[in-house]
């Protein structure tokens, strides 16, 4: 019993510091980083008005804008095509950093660190309207607003932080369950949160990552006005979160078989879902695949590619 509880706190306890230490992360690297490439770039914007040279600068990145983002497409193919799950995995995060790098940019008042969204330029350059084309995934917000504003409550802006909030809290009690249980030597988590997610800390990331994506309407940016709410990179980067999770997923069942596939079949993937709903959502995989889950690496390929496509389509009028 006491070593039960001696474990139970120390997981806790952890999960607290990691949670507070990635917090504060999130505030502090954007500020060091930020004084560091303010010694390279200089700040782009004045109050909104442009410097003199401002135009120069913005140019003289438009080339490593365009470089960076052919070379992450090409290495992000490259290991499609050798497999590499985490080679793919890192090219997602390097364009999901000017997502980053937008909201501290606007939030911070920053200015060097906002010189990752030059990787954007190809984008911007077709239309800025790109960047929105993920637009779709703002549908969960705006329905609960709307039901909010039955009852003449307007929580757009607390909204943002609930999410944030829920966020957090569900990052923080999936790593306190993943200690403890890598301190009892469970193969499989199936309790505490486990129970209710199979994947606690990517839906917190997700949950978190989506209020930041929620607040760029509410936020004045003068600096960085020029950049739609970039709702594409979110879905990018959401997807293959997915993704990465379907892929751990099919590693567990390869080492635990059966045992595992019954705690997946009595999990919800994410969070738990109306079954009619859940039913609806999973269509396409079935339709595609003609079973439930992908169960390969070139099967998850085509069903992110899928939902993205799908994903896509649904945002045209929402932005036109």
């Amino acid at each position: 019993m006491l070593r039960k509880v001696l474990g139970l706190l120390i997981a806790v306890v952890f999960s607290a510091l990691f949670t507070i230490a990635l917090i504060y992360a999130t505030v502090e690297i954007p500020s060091v980083i930020n004084e560091l490439l303010l010694s390279v770039f200089p700040d782009l914007w004045w109050g909104g008005m442009e410097p003199p040279g401002a135009i120069a600068r913005v140019e003289s990145l438009r080339t490593f804008g365009y470089v960076s983002f052919i070379v992450t497409l090409l290495l992000m193919i490259i290991g499609l095509i050798v497999k590499r799950g985490k080679l793919i995995t890192l090219c997602s995060i390097t364009l999901y950093l000017p997502t980053f790098s937008y909201f501290a940019f606007t939030m911070f008042s920053l200015a060097g660190i906002g010189v990752l969204t030059a990787l954007w330029f190809p984008l911007m350059d077709l239309s800025p309207l790109l960047l929105r084309l993920g637009e779709v995934v703002h549908a969960p917000f705006s329905l609960l607003s709307c039901l909010f504003a039955l009852i003449g409550l307007d929580v757009g802006f607390p909204l943002c932080f609930a999410f944030i909030g829920v966020g957090i809290l569900f990052f923080s009690l999936g790593t306190a369950t993943w200690l403890y249980g890598r301190f009892k030597s469970f193969e499989i988590l199936d309790f505490w949160i486990y129970r209710y997610s199979r994947h606690p800390q990517y839906l917190g990331f997700l949950l978190w990552s989506y209020g930041l994506l929620l607040l760029t309407p509410f936020l004045s940016s003068p600096r960085a006005g020029y950049v739609q709410p970039p709702s594409l990179p979110w879905l990018i980067s959401a997807l293959t979160v997915i993704g990465v999770a379907l892929h751990e997923e099919n590693m567990m069942v390869k080492k635990h078989c059966k045992t595992y596939m019954r705690y997946r079949d009595n999990t919800p993937f994410m969070f738990p879902l109306p079954k009619q709903l859940s039913t609806l959502i999973t269509a396409p995989v079935r339709a595609l695949l003609k079973k439930n889950l992908p169960e390969n690496g070139k099967e998850i390929v085509y069903v992110i590619t899928i939902y993205s496509i799908m994903l896509v389509f649904l945002s045209l009028p929402l932005i036109l």
